[in-house]
């Protein structure tokens, strides 16, 4: 059997920023992707078929009921998301979570709402402050450079504002607010020192076959270049077993293996945990599978009067938006509830025919305060003693629920923005009493009445489950990604977060795979792995 410099689990942002640099320094690399290829030009649909597929699946086939509760699922073409009848996932009744899911070569890179903002130290560092849960291991000092070097290679936009509780990065120009926003901020800041309405970091990109936005246009094309990295879709990693990989090809249901000196887990924070699991590897500090978190949302609908007239909706995606960094318990602890929020929205910006509207002269907006949830022992992820999945692989068993800590910190979060929108003189609304949703209004109400507090997982930010630390007593990786039991395997996705912060994962997450992999090549050049 032939064997690899290294193999990649995922082909989404850190499997595809895995195989980059991986090839880039010199490595053969089998890349291993659960879905099928992509072709860019067909990947997004069009408003036609997705609309048709959307209806029908929700209607009828019932065969996404998970997914369908997220609004993406309803913005783009329903097959980038997965089949909840062969992905099934367990929960307790009494604690629902919803597992988003993207499987196909590019992962959830083609579905992602491209806002890049950093992690400060005050979320790398957070409990020095308030005492809960563990610090992370690394600080910002320790991703700087690799945080300039995706930021440069992914085109990320933004204003530099000298805050260090958002640090600046390598970006290019700021996008432009919309005329609604303009005076949003300027109302906003006028009554709130702390809050400072921003644009966003982010990708400069729409959902759309000639956009950067997914990694296939830009990453992952990168490491194809080398000549270096072979890719195999279709196949569903079920364990790792030694230096070798066990699969399943997903159309003729066998069973494959392939071996390589390194292994990079980045199947998406909960996958990499399943895959652990069944494989029995980071069990040494019984808490792999353990700590597991989401951000958790809580939306305002609203509309700024006589600011909306004759003017088309403006972009909502990545840099096309706007931000209010976290500004609470940064120095000190003042507020009654620990960490804090940021609020992420757009005014002007939502995609919905303007024959759809209800106020034709007003500007539409939303606010979303994402919230830091906590660390806590028994939000965890299991294997299912009895369900597997199309490919005979058992089924997750998530149990999460949002503890007092975290109801706290929402329901600040959304107070908060709920203020913020009436001291600007907007006005909120239901979504229905904003748009005229024919066919979908009763999902929709759904739809929103969750959003306010959003369930488990609805966020798509997830992570934890196999922590970072210093000491393998508390954790299953080290600094570096490597399992303290394993050396060769590297889990650098969203599982090895200790915490979760507040801001969008992706960018820290591709990070600390890049300083995984030059970790990894080191080691390999010393021969210690």
């Amino acid at each position: 059997m032939k064997i690899w410099d290294a193999i990649v689990v995922g082909s989404g942002p850190n499997g595809s920023m895995a195989a980059k640099k991986l090839t880039e320094q010199g490595l053969k690399v089998l890349m291993l992707e659960a879905g099928p290829p992509v072709e860019p030009h067909t990947a997004y649909g069009n408003f036609v078929k997705n609309g048709f597929k959307q209806l029908y699946r929700h209607f009828k086939s019932k065969r996404q009921e998970q997914q369908k509760s997220h609004p993406t699922y309803w913005a783009t073409n329903p097959d980038l998301f997965v089949d909840d009848i062969d992905n099934p996932y367990t929960h307790p009744d009494d604690k629902p979570f919803r597992w988003i899911r993207g499987r196909q070569l590019g992962g959830r890179s083609l579905t992602w709402d491209a806002v890049t903002p950093r992690l400060s130290d005050y979320e790398f560092q957070a409990a020095k402050l308030d005492g809960f849960g563990p610090s992370w291991p690394i600080k910002h000092a320790d991703l700087a450079s690799y945080y300039d070097e995706i930021e440069q290679l992914l085109e990320v936009h933004g204003s530099k504002d000298g805050l260090k509780e958002l640090p600046d990065g390598n970006y290019l120009e700021p996008k432009a607010m919309t005329a609604g926003e303009r005076a949003f901020k300027e109302r906003v800041e006028k009554k709130y020192s702390k809050a400072k309405v921003l644009i966003s970091r982010g990708l400069s990109a729409t959902r759309s076959p000639t956009s950067p936005l997914s990694v296939l246009w830009n990453v992952l094309k990168d490491a194809q270049k080398t000549g270096r990295l072979t890719i195999r879709t279709g196949a569903v990693v079920s364990k790792i077993s030694g230096d070798q990989v066990e699969f399943i090809d997903s159309e003729k249901l066998s069973q494959e293996y392939a071996k390589a000196k390194v292994i990079f887990l980045c199947a998406s924070s909960l996958e990499s945990v399943r895959i652990l699991l069944h494989s029995n590897l980071g069990t040494d500090s019984g808490v792999l599978g353990r700590y597991i978190m989401d951000h958790s949302a809580g939306n305002v609908y609203f509309y700024m009067p006589e600011l909306g007239r004759n003017q088309k909706p403006a972009p909502l995606l990545g840099s096309d938006s706007i931000l209010i960094p976290r500004y609470q318990n940064l120095e000190t602890q003042d507020s009654k509830h620990l960490r804090g929020f940021g609020i992420w929205g757009g005014i002007g910006r939502l995609p919905v025919p303007r024959f759809l509207h209800k106020h034709r002269d007003a500007a539409i907006g939303f606010l979303c305060a994402r919230s830091e949830t906590l660390p806590h022992h028994d939000n965890r992820i299991e294997l299912s003693r009895t369900l597997k999945d199309k490919w005979g692989i058992p089924a997750a068993h998530i149990t999460c629920e949002w503890k007092p800590e975290d109801i706290a910190i929402a329901q600040a979060g959304r107070e908060a923005a709920l203020e913020i929108v009436q001291a600007a003189g907007c006005v909120p609304a239901n979504v229905t009493d904003l748009f005229h949703t024919p066919f979908v209004s009763g999902h929709i109400n759904k739809m929103q009445k969750e959003w306010k507090l959003s369930t488990p997982g609805m966020f798509v930010h997830e992570v934890g489950g196999a922590r970072m630390g210093d000491d393998p007593k508390g954790s299953v990786v080290n600094p570096f990604g490597q399992l303290w039991d394993a050396k060769h395997v590297f889990v650098t996705d969203g599982a090895c977060w200790p915490t979760s912060g507040w801001q969008n994962p992706t960018l820290t997450q591709m990070a600390i795979t890049a300083r995984g992999c030059d970790r990894a090549i080191e080691e390999l050049k010393r021969l210690n792995l």
